[in-house]
């Protein structure tokens, strides 16, 4: 989650950036990620706890920044708790249009916001050119639409500050563009064409 998300993302990365030359990324990327898959995801929650406590959790609710897992998981070949864990970030989407910025193992909102962060449709992304399944492009299709929806405005899109309300903020960051919707065009495009 938040904080933390980019360090893993880029050991792996900077891996595959590097190639087998230099494997220190990658090792210390495998001690990061089986620490994770052992203390951390509890089900198929991913949940905050204590560094020497690892049992104990540090609070009671997930951040929508680690909707950026399940595409790293594919891009290491651990898809089983990558499609568990897209699913069940899916289903918050489907309750609330958007990921709030956190929100409880029940799906509750904790954080009301949503700046449409791109990390859920990167993943989406992912799973789809890892499995075919038309369900990603579903899900796609229900990211699109609730952008066009919810949070377009005259001049572009519009972050949203309650995803209960609907409320919009009068911004619109540069991740959407540069992220947000290259994802977007990505999942879509890859589509066979006939």
């Amino acid at each position: 989650g938040a904080g933390i998300d980019s360090y893993y993302e880029y050991l792996f990365k900077a891996y595959v950036l590097l190639g087998e030359s230099n494997t220190d990324y990658l090792t210390r990327f495998q001690q990061h990620y089986s620490s994770i898959m052992s203390y951390v995801q509890q089900g198929v929650a991913m949940v905050n706890v204590h560094m020497h406590q690892p049992y104990r959790l540090a609070k009671n609710h997930m951040d929508a920044l680690l909707a950026f897992w399940p595409g790293l998981q594919v891009m290491t070949g651990d898809l089983k708790p990558a499609v568990e864990l897209h699913e069940m970030l899916y289903q918050v989407v489907k309750k609330h249009k958007f990921l709030p910025e956190a929100f409880t193992t029940d799906y509750r909102i904790h954080w009301n916001s949503h700046p449409l962060r791109p990390e859920f449709v990167e993943s989406t992304y992912f799973l789809y050119k890892a499995t075919g399944d038309p369900h990603y492009l579903e899900v796609g299709r229900t990211i699109l639409t609730n952008l066009e929806e919810h949070a377009r405005v005259p001049c572009g899109y519009a972050a949203i500050s309650d995803v209960s309300t609907g409320q919009k903020e009068d911004r619109m960051d540069s991740f959407v563009l540069a992220e947000t919707f290259k994802y977007l065009y990505l999942l879509f495009d890859s589509i066979p064409h006939r």
